[in-house]
């Protein structure tokens, strides 16, 4: 690894965006009203973040070795580290909801061999159910279903990207892709509709929500972005930067942070109000790939955002995967004696509450399942040990 202090930062990320992604599901249990509404927004920025953070990582610790190494070894090294990054805590997630909902509601086997095989988020519908939904109570796994996707993808992309590495030909690469993420989403939007109909008219006024949001085929973009990050990050690597550089750079960080911020502003407005839903939709999702891509460089090269390294931000993002598979389930404690509408500071309290609740809950789960049963297929499967992020801050 090339800047320790760096692989702390990108961990320190994966806290934040599971964090946001608690916080804006734990909004709406605690108020209805336009304050939840607002909050609640947030949690679609952090699965952006989810996304492209994923592309930049996945090109930080493994495009190097698809280029410089043994095909075959490169990709069975891929293939274990990533299935025993996501398998085993989803699997006991997964079954442990399953089971208990086995008591009382039964599931059609085909619809539950989609989620354990982590492909719910592929395919719209089966016998008229949304795959995402069939067991609500683990709809929110659809995120990892498309992160699979990116899994199959990202040999693809290493081979398709390979010899990109002039920094004029990756910044036009960036803008391609922005550019075919603007048509995507004019596609899909304005004739989504036609196509699910013909393709599965089952799926009803559910189709529009899977095709746009859960589905990974309108993310791919977000990831692509991540890892296109990274590939500037690489090159600017070896390029001397000026204060002038620098200025600019830190310039556009903060220009990015304000950016991220109105994201949750326009969605509450596209949501409460439909003004203009199209062009909000795409103004968000272009400003949101933009504004993280430039964080993640300027996070990196440039050295900014370095609280995001430190201890305590690396915890909370060793256990981000747990966070996240977990916090729907706790959501019940931060409601514990709460008023019907609770005041702004009681809400911001509670919501820090949960998001607590959810990382010591998390860290135990990460350290007792998530962690050892990772380690427990690295070895079976004959893969090199994962590295330990807290040993490199």
């Amino acid at each position: 690894m090339k800047d320790r202090h760096f692989i702390g930062s990108l961990t320190g990320l994966r806290f934040v965006a599971a964090a946001t992604v608690a916080i804006g599901h734990g909004s709406l249990s605690l108020r209805q009203d336009w304050l939840g509404q607002l909050v609640a927004q947030i949690s679609s920025v952090g699965m952006t973040l989810f996304f492209v953070l994923s592309g930049f990582v996945l090109w930080f610790n493994y495009a190097p070795r698809f280029r410089s190494e043994a095909l075959s070894v490169t990709l069975r090294e891929f293939a274990i580290a990533r299935f025993a990054r996501l398998y085993p805590m989803y699997l006991v997630v997964a079954l442990g909801i399953i089971g208990w909902l086995a008591f009382w509601r039964g599931a059609s086997a085909p619809s539950l061999a989609f989620i354990l095989t982590m492909t719910q988020a592929w395919f719209p519908v089966l016998n008229g159910t949304v795959l995402v939904a069939v067991v609500p109570s683990l709809q929110h796994l659809w995120s990892i279903s498309v992160e699979l996707f990116f899994y199959l993808l990202f040999p693809a992309v290493c081979f398709l990207f390979a010899g990109v590495s002039r920094l004029p030909t990756l910044l036009l690469l960036a803008v391609f892709n922005i550019a075919v993420f603007l048509v995507l989403i004019f596609v899909f939007f304005i004739y989504g509709d036609a196509i699910l109909f013909a393709v599965a008219p089952s799926l009803g006024d559910s189709g529009m929500q899977w095709l746009t949001y859960y589905s990974p085929y309108l993310h791919i973009s977000q990831f692509l972005a991540g890892c296109i990050a990274a590939m500037i990050y690489f090159r600017l690597e070896t390029i001397n930067i000026s204060e002038k550089q620098r200025l600019l750079v830190t310039t556009l960080f903060w220009f990015a942070f304000v950016g991220l911020l109105a994201a949750p502003v326009a969605l509450y407005f596209h949501a409460s109000f439909a003004v203009h839903p199209l062009w909000i939709e795409i103004g968000v999702r272009l400003d949101e790939v933009l504004c993280f891509s430039v964080i993640l460089v300027a996070a990196s090269r440039f050295g900014l955002a370095n609280l995001l390294g430190s201890r305590p931000m690396v915890l909370g993002g060793e256990c981000s995967y747990s966070i996240y598979l977990l916090h729907p389930f706790l959501i019940r404690f931060a409601m514990i004696g709460k008023s019907e509408i609770p005041p702004f500071p009681e809400f911001i309290f509670r919501l820090c509450l949960f998001v607590a609740i959810a990382t010591a809950v998390a860290w135990l789960t990460y350290r007792m399942i998530e962690a050892p049963g990772r380690a427990w297929l690295r070895r079976a499967l004959g893969a090199s040990a994962p590295r330990e992020v807290l040993r490199a801050v």
